[in-house]
């Protein structure tokens, strides 16, 4: 009898003993798992554009503009003004990298939707004007380039969705001799409205950015 009850109690022990084992190589806290350590993912690698410029060639640059431009600009302005403050000429116009990559990002898609590539961005001098938004002071917009129809130029998005180069939207008068759409049926950019947009064609043109001559301490 003492060997039966002997056996009972040694086989019941093993399965306690199984049952705590079990558990503990459940229990996270008491379970060391190795975890592997996480690689640095590695940076893609941007070749330079061949067009960049040393910081000394765009000091001479600068330089260059101050002394053959600014004089001449702020001679023009302060002689066709009544006030004797003297006028600051614009010397750079900065837009915000996030916008450009939004720009830029907009305008694939609309040259994509229209089945052209947009494959450059023209920047063209500008100024306001008496009546401008920032009077009489110099400014820059971008211009996006695609070949269209055997052609090639800046372009727009026609009423029907489609690309059209701007030069052929001028009326011949007014466009170095070409045939283009008249211009009285929208306003464009001379007038800095949205009225371009009342007939459903759509402009890529990109301006306003912020202007002024250059920060001190850069050049």
């Amino acid at each position: 009898m003492k060997t039966k009850n002997f056996s009972l109690v040694r086989t019941s022990t093993g399965i306690l003993s199984l049952c705590l084992m079990a558990l503990i190589s459940c229990n996270p806290q008491q379970k060391k798992e190795a975890v592997p350590e996480m690689a640095d993912e590695p940076m893609e690698e941007v070749i330079a554009p061949k067009e960049i410029i040393s910081l000394k060639e765009a000091k001479v640059l600068c330089e260059n503009y101050q002394n053959r431009r600014v004089p001449n600009i702020v001679e023009f302005e302060m002689g066709d003004r009544d006030s004797e403050e003297k006028f600051m000429a614009t010397q750079f116009v900065a837009f915000k990298l996030e916008t450009l990559k939004r720009y830029i990002k907009y305008v694939e898609r609309k040259a994509g939707k229209a089945e052209v590539d947009a494959d450059s961005l023209r920047i063209y001098f500008g100024n306001y004007g008496k009546e401008g938004r920032d009077p009489n002071k110099n400014t820059v917009f971008i211009l996006p380039t695609a070949k269209i129809a055997n052609d090639y130029g800046g372009f727009y998005i026609g009423a029907d969705g489609q690309a059209k180069l701007i030069r052929n939207y001028w009326p011949k008068a007014e466009n170095g001799g070409q045939e283009g759409e008249p211009k009285s049926k929208a306003s464009f950019m001379p007038t800095f409205d949205t009225s371009f947009m009342q007939d459903n064609r759509e402009s890529l043109i990109m301006n306003y950015g912020n202007g002024g001559p250059p920060p001190t301490g850069d050049f």
